[in-house]
């Protein structure tokens, strides 16, 4: 896209920035360059191919084109999990920390923040990584080579995350070779603590969130009470979108600098060449920063973006003066966000379009059509639907912690679910959904619509169920705005199930386990 006076081009003057503090500012699509009926093709592209996309917001000169939300979720909803996203805000507060020389700059090493620590694995190489190899995931660590980052969940189930990722070997020289670890942005969590004597969360309360209006965020921590810097930071769509504000302005906000523009230039212009400082394939022009992934090749050059599982994430176009924010519970979100927002992307013109008062009222009822219910599924209820109505299956160990499950059948169009969950104080109770579930028991539709039922965090989870034309029960747990999905496909005899268990955005494939009726 070419940069215009009239419409597009990165803000300059702090008069003409509209600054959403408070609120942003609407317009029409049409008023931005954009065309409302190709965004009512966009909306229907994701509903039409049953894509988990939760919402989608597009921010052009400080002003919202587009903020559609899509069933369950509903406008000014709840706090979103942005998953990997978070990396990037932890780098922004970095940042910030190193304006206030609260930490002298990146070439700090790491193991200067822990000296009172006893660190396995100690060499040469470990003493060598700096907080920039922290940022740019080339620290070295024995982590990330490898396809679902297992580091992750054993750091999740350690005692001391922070310690567990200090310990862990090195499998290369800092600044070698890019893997991507999450472990690497918890230690940069835990560095600004020990620098500042704040959490991570604190510190971005009063020099970031608060700054920018944002006032409702959930961000967990770990065990140790170390705000978790890579990933579980919950935000509204629209305030996750003041922060990408924030960056297309070069740190400026309200006439202060909240952050150092020569930070934001560094954070989103290539440090690594993934292409080259990888072991596995990536696409030559995928970059990236100090936590963020930079476009550096072809149409979309200049653009960065924050990037979280499931689908999240938060990108800049500053040639174009655009913002956008998705979030939702399916990863082949990022490659379809890719092709066609990208799509759109390159569609919108540099000048206004002609007022379209009629593509306008479509593009708002399309908005309001999404939120809607899907059409209802057809309901078969087969014979073994009776025979295991109401017994109490004791299942194996499993993912979910789930300890046995039960479903009543009372009609054609309800059922019940129960649940009974591993004691949290055992060994085999799984820490990294703890639990999924606060209710144990719930009514449930089988025509694909949700019961809403209390999860993690205070949110929100839907339940639903099915039965296929084989015979099997797929029951979906959906998380929502906690991202996962979860579905128990269950084969049912008299006296046994077998299940199957996957999680829609990778978190788990195919676990199969098994229960026997309880006696």
């Amino acid at each position: 896209m070419k940069n215009s006076d009239c419409v597009s081009g990165t803000s300059t003057s702090n008069a003409t920035i509209n600054w959403p503090t408070e609120d942003w500012q609407t317009s029409t699509p049409e008023s931005q360059g954009m065309d409302s009926e190709s965004l009512v093709e966009l909306l229907s592209f994701y509903r039409e191919n049953k894509l988990n996309i939760h919402s989608m917001l597009i921010i052009r000169n400080g002003n919202i084109g587009l903020d559609a939300y899509f069933y369950p979720f509903t406008p000014g909803g709840t706090v979103h999990d942005v998953a990997s996203v978070t990396k990037s805000i932890t780098s922004v507060l970095i940042g910030i920390a190193i304006d206030q020389g609260s930490i002298e700059s990146v070439e700090q090493p790491l193991l200067s923040y822990f000296p009172e620590r006893t660190i396995a694995n100690l060499d040469a190489n470990k003493e060598k990584i700096t907080i920039e190899n922290l940022l740019t995931m080339t620290s070295g660590f024995s982590c990330g080579y490898q396809p679902g980052e297992k580091e992750h969940n054993e750091m999740f189930t350690s005692e001391n995350w922070v310690q567990f990722v200090l310990d862990l070997p090195m499998a290369r020289g800092p600044g070698e070779e890019y893997a991507y670890c999450s472990g690497n942005s918890h230690l940069l969590s835990a560095i600004l603590t020990k620098a500042t004597g704040m959490s991570l969360l604190d510190f971005a309360q009063k020099y970031l969130f608060a700054p920018l209006g944002i006032n409702e965020v959930i961000w967990p921590a770990d065990p140790q009470g170390i705000t978790r810097g890579w990933g579980d930071l919950h935000l509204h769509p629209r305030d996750l979108a003041k922060i990408g504000y924030l960056y297309l302005n070069n740190g400026l906000w309200e006439g202060k600098q909240l952050l150092n523009a020569e930070w934001v230039e560094k954070s989103t212009q290539t440090q690594v060449d993934r292409a080259v400082k990888t072991n596995t394939f990536i696409r030559p022009g995928r970059d990236y920063g100090y936590a963020w992934h930079v476009v550096s090749e072809g149409p979309f050059s200049g653009m960065y973006y924050a990037a979280g599982r499931g689908g999240q994430s938060l990108t800049v176009l500053p040639d174009a003066n655009i913002v956008t924010v998705i979030t939702g519970g399916e990863n082949e979100l990022l490659e379809y966000d890719g092709e066609k927002v990208g799509e759109f992307i390159l569609s919108i013109s540099d000048q206004a379009l002609p007022k379209n008062p009629e593509g306008n009222e479509n593009l708002q009822q399309k908005t309001e059509a999404i939120t809607a219910a899907p059409s209802l599924q057809h309901i078969y209820l087969p014979e073994i639907a009776q025979v295991i109505s109401g017994e109490i299956f004791v299942l194996d160990e499993n993912f979910l912690n789930f300890k046995t499950i039960s479903l009543r059948f009372n009609g054609q169009e309800e059922a019940e679910v129960r649940f009974s969950m591993i004691d949290p104080t055992s060994g085999k109770f799984n820490q990294l959904v703890a639990p999924i579930l606060t209710q144990l028991a719930a009514p449930m539709r089988l025509d694909g619509i949700y019961t809403i039922v209390p999860g993690r965090f205070g949110l929100s989870t839907g339940i639903t169920g099915n039965w296929d034309t084989n015979g099997d029960f797929l029951l979906t747990i959906d998380e929502m705005a906690d991202i996962n999905v979860f579905e128990l496909r269950m084969s049912f005899e008299a006296d046994k199930v077998t299940i199957v268990l996957n999680e829609k955005t990778g978190l788990i494939v195919n676990e199969t386990f098994e229960g026997v009726r309880q006696n």
